[in-house]
């Protein structure tokens, strides 16, 4: 799973759907394996929520994470420059 956060740690609109599906119609999920790779920026209080929502979702269903979660930290990776 790869997701942004928006707002006050938020999921993007885009994600919703798919978040809602998951929560409404899988459940119990031991046999499910999945990573997250989340986005945000630490300047922010909710930094990376979005992927936090997702893995506390998942881990709620008994879903087994690999790995821990990649949070890419847009304050550490500001915009590129322009191209040449």
């Amino acid at each position: 799973m790869v997701t942004s956060t928006t707002g006050q740690g938020d999921l993007p609109d885009s994600i919703v759907p798919l978040f809602q599906g998951i929560k409404d119609k899988l459940g119990y999920q031991p046999e499910m394996r999945y990573g997250i790779i989340a986005l945000g920026d630490s300047t922010y209080a909710n930094f990376c929520g979005g992927g936090k929502l997702f893995d506390a979702l998942l881990q709620e269903q008994s879903a087994q994470r690999v790995g821990e979660m990649l949070m890419i930290d847009a304050s550490e990776h500001p915009e590129p420059g322009k191209p040449i």
